[in-house]
């Protein structure tokens, strides 16, 4: 083992199924154009309805562990993130996907932080290997977002971009990819009340319940703030960081992010025009790309924001190890 903790692998799968932008727009009875801002894409990536969202879990899963061909017994740690919104109320989408995978020793738990949940549940994994080596962990990042949505409903168009995706990672001491350098998150619960879900015929429909200014400000303040504490944390300045990657939930939030930070545009991954927002698997899909491209090398450093409701926010820093 090589010492330091950190992501072995990791898979992310978007779904083939569809949702049009014209489809939304009409259901919503809304004027054409009217989703062009909030859903540059054509389309947005939705799970299969005869699917189950454990199913896209335990594949992208399956295939970090089959490429890294671990004994499942050294997996110590299952740990499914996203909405708290699974296939089935009380009831563990991270044991079905032990199960699944035949990982029979490991505590499996779920962490519920919505968007920001995936990189919360990294370090938490990163901690748990760091006490125990010889043991490895399985981040889970799935949602199906798609479901929360209520398409009729034109007062909920600013989450007509949500979207579907699995994300699974290994964490490992065992000549990582990329290792953890800092993460940093915060809360504001003076916006916890924004959103809330409401049961409506067996699902759970997302409802905006009042309007008010500054979320895109706070947004802003909150990744900056971050960042600054990461960047101290590790050591590192801002030039420092090769590539900046945030949530693909708002590009006007994105744009304004990188010009207040005088960030390259270039130094960043802008998929809104190919997808909608899908959940806590945007960074990893932008971060996959970057790696098929050859655009990281070995001591490269990525930062990843990421944001959830509550309203909550975090920045990680990823150090490319291979």
């Amino acid at each position: 083992m090589s010492g330091a903790v950190g992501v072995t692998d990791f898979e992310t799968l978007v779904p083939t199924g569809a949702i049009s932008r014209e489809d939304l727009v009409r259901w919503a009875g809304m004027a054409p154009g009217a989703l062009d801002e909030i859903l540059p894409a054509p389309k947005v990536s939705v799970f299969d309805a005869g699917i189950p969202d454990w199913h896209y879990a335990a594949e992208v899963a399956a295939a970090v562990i089959g490429r890294q061909a671990i004994d499942t017994a050294r997996i110590g740690w299952v740990i499914y993130c996203g909405s708290g919104v699974w296939d089935a109320p009380f009831w563990s989408p991270a044991a079905k996907v032990a199960s699944e995978l035949g990982v029979e020793h490991a505590h499996c738990f779920e962490v519920v932080n919505f968007c920001n949940a995936g990189a919360t549940g990294l370090g938490i994994a990163r901690d748990k290997v760091a006490e125990h080596p010889e043991q490895a962990a399985l981040v889970i990042i799935c949602d199906r977002l798609s479901r929360v949505i209520d398409r009729a409903d034109a007062q909920s168009s600013a989450l007509f971009n949500f979207g579907d995706s699995a994300t699974a990672l290994l964490i490992g001491a065992d000549h990582p990819l990329l290792t953890l350098r800092a993460c940093e998150m915060r809360t504001d619960p003076s916006w916890c009340d924004m959103y809330q879900g409401q049961l409506r015929d067996g699902r759970t429909l997302v409802r905006k319940r009042y309007e008010r200014k500054g979320l895109r400000q706070r947004y802003i303040d909150a990744f900056t703030e971050l960042l600054g504490l990461c960047l101290s944390r590790a050591a590192l300045a801002l030039d420092e960081v090769h590539y900046l990657l945030i949530n693909q939930g708002d590009q006007g939030v994105h744009e304004s992010l990188l010009e207040r930070l005088d960030f390259p545009a270039e130094r960043s991954v802008f998929n809104y025009h190919l997808d909608g927002h899908l959940g806590g698997g945007d960074n990893w899909i932008a971060l996959r790309q970057l790696l098929q491209a050859g655009r990281l090398r070995s001591g490269d450093i990525v930062a990843m924001a990421t944001s959830a409701m509550g309203f909550s926010w975090g920045m990680s820093l990823l150090e490319v190890s291979q």
